[in-house]
């Protein structure tokens, strides 16, 4: 029990070292939360474009949209963006309220609000308001993309005749 201890204690040490930045230099983590926010705020401008929105994701990101498959490769999130994309009368808008950035500075994540409408069987447009959770991660150029996407409805989705 204690050798085991000993390992879990040693093993943590070695992440959190090996975790560390690299550089003396201390991280902004205000700009970084703000550089998420602005991130984010400019994805929210990629819709319809399904190229664009796709481009904000970082290689190996994943796309988890509620009452839907995960999308875990490119191809996948670009074939779901197009699929909602192109429902009859979609439209989607989203807005970060909030953001927070790890102390290495090098992965964050947005939490928001979003509006998504599309027509339902009979061509009537139906308005869904939801919540969301982007997780993002630095790349070496200072970008930062989306690691992990996904969002939800504040309420279930009307049933024919409503």
């Amino acid at each position: 029990m204690i050798k085991t201890l000993h390992f879990i204690a040693l093993t943590m040490t070695i992440l959190m070292v090996g975790c560390a930045p690299e550089s003396g230099e201390p991280i902004d983590l205000d700009a970084e939360r703000l550089a998420i926010l602005e991130a984010d705020r400019a994805w929210s401008e990629t819709p319809p474009d399904v190229e664009a929105f796709v481009s904000a994701f970082a290689d190996g990101g994943r796309l988890l949209p509620p009452e839907a498959p995960e999308a875990h490769s490119r191809e996948d999130i670009q074939e779901t963006a197009s699929g909602m994309f192109s429902l009859p009368g979609f439209s989607v808008s989203w807005s970060p309220n909030f953001a927070g950035v790890s102390q290495a500075g090098d992965l964050g994540y947005s939490i928001g609000t979003l509006e998504f409408t599309a027509d339902d069987g009979e061509g009537n447009p139906v308005t869904r308001k939801g919540k969301y959770t982007t997780v993002w991660r630095k790349q070496e150029d200072g970008q930062w993309k989306v690691v992990s996407d996904t969002f939800n409805f504040d309420s279930p989705a009307p049933t024919s005749g409503e």
